[in-house]
């Protein structure tokens, strides 16, 4: 399974890796075309980098709070909420080409159940802390982080938890893939996704 990462911002603002063999680029249409070609040839783990779900509450004091996990960084706030609105149309735009270019793939969020067979997707939450805003190439740079930090974490996916969670979710990819007519299935908007966060870890 290769594994890429999209560190999402405007399109004139964002990077993106895919691994084995290892290419880059800042261009998203430039990535759709290489995750496509790695799902021709077998299943790909594609990450966004930025928040894919919040989570459904009943309090309404408590509904821009953290989601678990996330510490002093939440999906509401700053960088969370601006990565999240950009989201709405990146990963629309992504899954959209992507659907078009393999008509008959499959997408989970089931990241316990090993992956095999082409056009096979799973797709998961990226979540890098501590950016260097400064360094022109952090958006590749954090989305290489990323492509690493689930690497390492995957080798124990059976028993693998979710870096950051919700008791209830609406899951933002969910969506996304009923809108692109990558499934039918409802139960997508309430089923969780993986959150691989590198500042669990130890990033610095």
């Amino acid at each position: 399974m290769r594994v890429a990462v999209i560190d999402v911002g405007s399109p004139k603002n964002l990077g993106w890796p895919i691994d084995g063999p290892d290419q880059e680029g800042d261009d998203l249409d430039t990535a759709v075309q290489a995750i496509a070609s790695a799902l021709r040839a077998g299943p790909v783990a594609l990450g966004f980098e930025a928040p894919q779900f919040t989570p459904m509450r009943n309090d309404p004091l408590t509904l821009t709070q953290a989601r678990t996990g996330e510490g002093a960084r939440p999906f509401s706030a700053a960088a969370g909420a601006s990565v999240l609105v950009a989201s709405l149309v990146v990963v629309p735009y992504v899954m959209a080409s992507l659907r078009r270019e393999i008509p008959d793939g499959a997408a989970t969020f089931d990241w316990k159940r090993k992956l095999t067979g082409r056009g096979n997707l799973l797709l998961w939450e990226a979540f890098v802390s501590n950016q260097n805003s400064r360094d022109p190439e952090r958006h590749k740079q954090d989305a290489k982080r990323a492509v690493l930090d689930f690497r390492e974490i995957m080798t124990n996916s059976t028993t693998l938890e979710s870096d950051v969670t919700a008791p209830q979710v609406f899951n933002l990819l969910g969506a996304v893939l009923l809108r692109t007519r990558w499934s039918t299935d409802l139960s997508l908007l309430s089923a969780p996704c993986l959150v691989v966060r590198s500042a669990a870890r130890g990033a610095a």
